[in-house]
């Protein structure tokens, strides 16, 4: 049996994005067929930024508070997905490395979403890719590479098929707070070059991709843990 983490940005479970949620599924369980035991580590999305913004407007300041709020979003939509893949995974989404463990040599999928304040949920997959010794991580998120620059900003950015983990390192900038994490922040990387994990890089509106990389096709940017 094979291990495979899965990233999902909760860009997915936006109220447009139901049939996308319901291709992932179907991607999903596609992997399972092909010997694949998969955890499926999902973020909070527009459900986070939302009721972040919402305690702030009322006046919450604490960075730990808002971690919370947005732990809580990410494993509301970690449910959701339960939902649609149950029984090949436990009735609840894993809350702690530990039920991770436990039910990964139970169930062919299981879900989680953040872990622990201070925490983005691209550590937490990491983490997980750790724990049940998955030497691949494929990141479903909202850029389709990552670039030489921020391409937000930067007209001349230019996509990058393969980069390091020291590279990536190098283009990380900015403070992290709750609800803005970036493509990825520094302790995530650190922890794929600690354990040498890959990391397929596509964008979110390709669940199709999941299939494709473990062919070996990587529609994206694949991060080598150097």
């Amino acid at each position: 049996m094979e291990y495979l983490v899965v990233k999902l940005t909760g860009k997915i479970f936006n109220d447009e994005s139901i049939e996308l949620l319901k291709k992932y599924r179907d991607s999903l369980l596609k992997l399972v067929e092909k010997g694949y035991r998969v955890a499926v580590v999902v973020g909070g999305g527009g459900l986070a930024r939302k009721y972040i913004e919402y305690a702030r407007r009322l006046g919450v300041s604490s960075n730990y508070w808002l971690d919370i709020i947005g732990i809580n979003a990410s494993r509301l939509n970690a449910l959701l997905l339960t939902t649609l893949l149950y029984p090949t995974t436990p009735r609840k989404p894993a809350e702690t490395l530990e039920e991770v463990l436990e039910n990964i040599a139970l169930y062919n999928i299981i879900v989680l979403g953040g872990l622990i304040p201070g925490q983005s949920t691209a550590a937490v997959a990491v983490e997980t890719a750790e724990a049940i010794n998955a030497k691949l991580i494929i990141n479903a998120g909202a850029i389709d590479y990552v670039y030489t620059k921020d391409p937000r900003k930067h007209p001349d950015a230019a996509p990058l098929s393969r980069v390091k983990a020291t590279q990536l390192l190098q283009l990380i900038e900015g403070e992290t707070l709750p609800g803005e994490y970036q493509l990825l922040d520094k302790h995530a990387v650190e922890l794929m070059i600690r354990s040498k994990i890959k990391m397929a890089l596509i964008h979110y509106k390709k669940p199709e991709a999941l299939l494709e990389i473990i062919k070996g096709r990587i529609p994206g940017t694949l991060i080598l843990p150097e």
